[in-house]
């Protein structure tokens, strides 16, 4: 039996041999299913000009996908699908060794916050190819970021409300049974509707180790961020963690939903490009577009409209399940 010491959840910006994404945007969105299904049509071609895609589709809209002609590099694939957020419906690609697997996080419609449906079920339903294991714990893949070096950081906020019967301890010993040897807990935010205070919210880590924090100015959650910012940098002064990087763009989220991801941060990075929300803020787009650049040297940067998707409270990150060369 192999140990789970071999087990590792790349990070972000590591190589990806494909990305899955789902072409099956819910009735829920109402009036706005048209034009969420156009937003995902964008992320879909621009991410497929640095990557493979499958493209998870229930079988009834397979013909309406393959009417998009979304070109040779996106693979249409009939799944039992019934939503869009791959990042945390679909399991968690990782490598064992060599080898490829998915880990299933147990996904409970973020603590039941929507009505569960058939295609949350979709790392059990679905056969991606590879082994699966599970966690003795429920995630998701938006729940936590990782360096890839078996270490990752997590919000109380969110894993402590999907587990109430385990405690900070409990869950960080689940995490070691695929590889995250080490998690930093933050507070999060428990107000965040739905997910509960993911940490790709407002974190991300960059390719020389260092982590990227979004810095709040002002208003309810500035305090609780410096907290967290503070309690990072004396983890790097303990020798726990490489750098800090502030990131002190942030849009203005006065004309959209209560729920909208008001960050640049929810990125999503490829080989070639980092993309992430653009929010027709010329100056601070510009601004954004501009660190970025300069925190992802190589990388062009890649800003889309998704102000509908936003408002549905995810971003590109959310999108988006990358597997693993």
């Amino acid at each position: 039996m192999r140990g789970n010491h071999e087990i590792r959840i790349p990070a972000d910006h590591e190589p990806h041999a494909c990305t899955i994404m789902a072409w099956a945007v819910h009735r829920e969105w109402g009036a706005e299913k048209e034009q969420v299904e156009c937003e995902l049509d964008g992320v879909i071609r621009a991410i497929a000009e640095y990557e493979p895609i499958k493209l998870l589709t229930t079988p009834n809209l397979v013909p309406a996908a393959r009417a998009r002609k979304f070109g040779p590099e996106v693979e249409i694939v009939p799944a039992p699908v019934d939503d869009i957020w791959m990042r945390d419906i679909a399991p968690v690609f990782a490598k064992r060794g060599a080898e490829t697997i998915t880990i299933d996080f147990n996904f409970n419609a973020w603590d039941n916050s929507r009505r569960g449906r058939a295609g949350d079920r979709l790392a059990r339903t679905h056969d991606f190819g590879v082994p699966v294991i599970r966690t003795p714990f429920v995630a998701e893949g938006g729940a936590f970021i990782t360096d890839g070096k078996g270490r990752a950081v997590a919000t109380r906020s969110c894993l402590l409300s999907r587990n109430p019967h385990l405690d900070e301890t409990a869950i960080t010993e689940g995490f070691g049974c695929v590889g995250i040897r080490d998690v930093i807990w933050l507070d999060g935010d428990g107000t965040e509707p739905i997910t509960t205070g993911h940490p790709d919210g407002y974190l991300a880590f960059l390719p020389n180790g260092e982590l990227l924090v979004e810095v709040i100015a002002s208003g309810p959650g500035s305090r609780r961020r410096e907290r967290d910012v503070g309690m990072l940098r004396q983890l790097c002064t303990d020798g726990k963690l490489k750098g800090v990087k502030a990131f002190e763009v942030v849009p203005d989220a006065s004309a959209g939903s209560a729920m909208m991801a008001a960050t640049y941060m929810n990125l999503f990075v490829t080989a070639g490009a980092v993309l992430t929300s653009a929010f027709g803020e010329t100056q601070n787009d510009l601004r954004a577009k501009l660190e970025l650049e300069r925190l992802f040297p190589g990388r062009a940067v890649r800003m889309l409209d998704l102000r509908t998707i936003l408002n549905g409270g995810g971003g590109i990150r959310c999108l988006t399940q990358p597997v693993p060369v």
